[in-house]
């Protein structure tokens, strides 16, 4: 069930990113890729708060940080793919 958690919430922070960053349909202009580092950085955070949580006795908030990390970590990359 973990697992199943930790992609919903992947894919809904991925969704909710293109939509807002870079669909058209909330704001005309994409934007800019410099945006991507600091999505890096964040799904850092949010990956090493995830570990925290694990080691640190709280693992049932372990799988929503780790969703978090995937998915803003996950579409900062693939901002920076040419499409």
């Amino acid at each position: 069930m973990p697992a199943l958690r930790t992609a919903a919430v992947a894919v809904g922070i991925a969704a909710l990113l293109w939509l807002r960053l870079d669909s058209g349909l909330v704001v005309t202009d994409r934007a800019v890729p410099l945006v991507s580092l600091s999505l890096g950085a964040l799904g850092l955070l949010f990956g090493v708060g995830a570990w925290a949580m694990s080691v640190g006795g709280r693992r049932e908030r372990a799988p929503f940080l780790l969703g978090l990390a995937i998915g803003v970590g996950g579409y900062a990359i693939l901002r920076l793919l040419p499409f």
